[in-house]
């Protein structure tokens, strides 16, 4: 009899930076509908401010924060509606720890994020001048720390929870009844609050913005970390 000897090569897998380029690209595709209803925004956006501009009116005169801190709140339920965490998807049958997969789709999808947040400043920053208003002024009205910590959060509430629509909504249900509860029953909660928001007013700005940005973007960090680790690989 013959001896039929199989030899099997095992291929390497792919590099960390191949896996990450390839998902900031797969995600930019998946985001071109978004991206597209974004323009569409800015280009209201701009008819308003320019009308307002040619009728002798100031353009901006708002010094109100712009929502870009709940925009990248939302931003990770865009970033990984075609695979799911938790279900089957072609990401997870890629050669790579799913953990290590999880941290690049997240860093892809931050990628665009500041992308698009950089596209919004020049948008702000070219209608700022055209309004001959302060550039400085305006652009401090973008949340820039808080944008990329409610990313971080969104991203873990994807990534970490099996139903995190029905986490959100209960958790903005709990909180506007425990709202309507301090009302009604007296609560020390609110001027327990007021009282943090006076002592927090108080400090200088910058110590305001050094803690919430060490705060902010540590609890994100803290926050994805924990929920990337329910994706580990018994093996």
């Amino acid at each position: 009899m013959t001896e039929v000897t199989l030899q099997v090569t095992l291929q390497p897998g792919p590099r960390w930076r191949e896996v990450v380029l390839e998902q900031v690209r797969i995600v930019g595709l998946s985001l071109r509908t978004a991206a597209l209803v974004a323009a569409v925004v800015l280009g209201v956006g701009t008819f308003i401010v320019a009308i307002d501009l040619l009728r002798g009116g100031p353009g901006f005169d708002s010094d109100s924060t712009f929502p870009t801190a709940l925009f990248s709140f939302l931003f990770p339920f865009a970033v990984w509606r075609s695979d799911k965490p938790f279900g089957p998807a072609f990401l997870w049958t890629l050669p790579v720890d799913r953990r290590r997969l999880a941290l690049a789709k997240v860093f892809a999808g931050w990628v665009w994020l500041m992308v698009a947040l950089a596209g919004f400043v020049a948008w702000l920053f070219a209608l700022v001048l055209l309004a001959h208003a302060s550039p400085v002024q305006h652009l401090m009205r973008v949340p820039f720390t808080a944008t990329i910590a409610t990313y971080l959060f969104g991203s873990a509430l994807v990534v970490g929870l099996r139903h995190p629509q029905r986490w959100l909504l209960g958790a903005g249900g709990l909180f506007l009844l425990l709202g309507g509860l301090s009302e009604v029953f007296g609560s020390g909660f609110i001027p327990a609050v007021n009282d943090a928001a006076a002592v927090w007013g108080s400090l200088p700005g910058g110590a305001q913005w050094a803690i919430a940005t060490f705060l902010g973007l540590g609890a994100g960090l803290t926050a994805l970390w924990a929920a990337v680790a329910r994706h580990k690989e018994n093996r």
